[in-house]
């Protein structure tokens, strides 16, 4: 999130904060406005008078059997390599440290690691200790460790990979794992190519998060497969000091004081179930943002997911993405996580992103978890002086609600990308491309980023845009929030995917 200062109607960026992964480039893809079409989940009163469609609904997603992300393993012996990182040094951590906290900066929850005994082809290979299974394949597996560290992710680089192959990912001793077919990492890396990336970066697979200090990665080959096609590296590693599950009860602590736990405000239940908390990797580093899950009017049940620019600005980046859903309270003020939380990997295809809103428009790769609720937008402008909330993860911290009104349009420049500071102005509805809220209860930090502000428009909630940044606190209960114009790039591109044709009413 950025933090803004407010000055004779001027509103200045000091610095762009908390999971951040830097601003990309432009708008990425142009689309058509609005079309002919009603939402089957729509009401009568969200038809203009030109016939175009206003507003989607919210919509529940569907109940029933639930595939879990995580799935039961063996505990037979499978012969495994150990490499041990130790604690990261105390000069790591001091050099660390002010980026964790400065204004200005990335809201990291973890710091990159480079593994020297798997950082080459051959050095992994020399690793593996290949073991016949019972199903005449071969199995190997790595386990890395670094100390202190309250979660890890592995990033693997692929040369080549047999289609055939199934990895799995869990901690030593766990009698579950992450399950993941090799296929699914080809084609995770080649849309990171087919985005037009050629690096390193794109060839990187990064496994799930595992909680606690060590990840051991499994690599199975069914019969007739030669161990020669695996040529993979495991060359640097996502240290986290913080994830859900091992902080479910102190996380709550990150927030400041005056946030309100979403399970206090029973106006925005629905709301909350369609909002998740994002993990994500940008060059070994993890960030936390926040996100929402989006119907579109034909309510297919597509995952389309609203972030952040700032957040996720490349599909090397998209691909990396781990969300959290229903991360909030037990109850309110309790500080403690809902069991029914659910974790969702897998990552995302990038669809649109644009610096113009801040907006990062995506499609989940996973189907979102039973409960989960695709919420319903509006693309008419903001109202000032309307009613509105945001549902977000400050600092990471269990789901909280902020609420308040919406105050002006805005103006806002990028002004430096080095810095990631950014300026803004006090604008009119034509040619503000950002909203401004204020608060009475509540405020944004670091990792609201990419929240959605919902708009009160009758009995409905609706969603008008995603958090860019404020100077809000707990501090300064009075300060701005800047939300990038949903409405906007609805009309610059996300009409392409959210809207059905004009004339093809389902």
């Amino acid at each position: 999130m950025a933090r803004i200062l407010a000055v004779s109607g001027v509103v200045l960026a000091v610095g762009l904060v908390a999971g951040c992964s830097g601003g990309g480039g432009g708008g990425g893809t142009a689309a058509s406005g609005g079309t002919s079409c009603l939402s089957p989940t729509a009401k009568a009163t969200d038809v203009l008078s030109s016939g175009t469609v206003s507003r989607a609904e919210s919509m529940q997603a569907a109940s029933g059997a639930e595939a879990s992300a995580l799935q039961p393993r063996s505990l037979l012996a499978v012969r495994t390599s150990r490499v041990a990182l130790g604690d990261v040094s105390q000069a790591r951590l001091a050099a660390e440290k002010p980026l964790l906290t400065q204004v200005g900066v990335p809201r990291k929850i973890g710091l990159a690691r480079d593994v020297a005994a798997t950082a080459s082809v051959a050095a992994t290979q020399a690793q593996l200790q290949w073991q016949a299974t019972a199903s005449g394949g071969q199995v190997a597996a790595i386990s890395i460790s670094t100390g202190q560290a309250k979660g890890v992710r592995l990033g693997v680089l692929v040369r080549s990979l047999p289609a055939q192959a199934t990895l799995r990912i869990y901690a030593q001793g766990s009698t579950t794992a992450y399950t993941v077919p090799a296929q699914d990492v080809l084609d995770t890396l080649q849309r990171n190519r087919d985005a037009g990336d050629s690096s390193d970066a794109a060839r990187m697979y990064w496994t799930p998060v595992v909680d606690g200090a060590e990840a051991t990665l499994e690599i199975e080959l069914p019969a007739a497969v030669s161990t020669a096609g695996v040529e993979v590296a495991i060359p640097r590693i996502s240290h986290l000091f913080m994830t859900p599950l091992a902080d479910g009860t102190n996380v709550a602590k990150a927030a400041g004081s005056c946030e309100v736990d979403a399970v206090c405000n029973t106006s925005y239940t629905s709301e909350s179930n369609s909002v998740a908390r994002m993990s994500f990797v940008e060059d070994g580093a993890s960030f936390v943002c926040t996100g929402t899950l989006l119907n579109d009017t034909r309510g297919s049940g597509i995952p389309y997911f609203l972030g952040a620019n700032h957040c996720i600005s490349t599909q090397a980046a998209a691909s990396t993405l781990q969300t959290w859903w229903f991360y909030r309270a037990t109850s309110c003020g309790s500080g403690v996580m809902n069991a029914g939380a659910r974790s969702l990997p897998g990552g995302a295809t990038l669809l649109y992103q644009s610096e113009t809103t801040d907006t990062s428009f995506m499609r989940l790769l996973g189907t979102p978890p039973a409960g989960a609720v695709f919420s319903g937008w509006s693309v008419n402008p903001a109202t000032v002086g309307s009613v509105a909330a945001s549902v977000h993860h400050p600092d990471g911290d269990l789901q909280k609600v902020s609420t308040g009104s919406i105050t002006s349009f805005l103006s806002c420049t990028l002004l430096s990308a080095s810095t990631l500071n950014f300026s803004c102005t006090n604008s009119t509805q034509a040619a503000g491309n950002f909203i401004n809220a204020k608060f009475t209860s509540g405020a944004t930090e670091e990792g609201s980023s990419g929240a959605p502000l919902f708009e009160t428009v009758g009995t409905g909630h609706y969603l008008v845009g995603q958090l860019y940044g404020g100077n809000s606190s707990c501090s300064n209960l009075s300060g701005s929030n800047a939300y990038g114009r949903f409405d906007v790039a609805y009309t610059a591109a996300l009409s392409r995917w959210l809207t059905a044709a004009a004339g093809t009413c389902p």
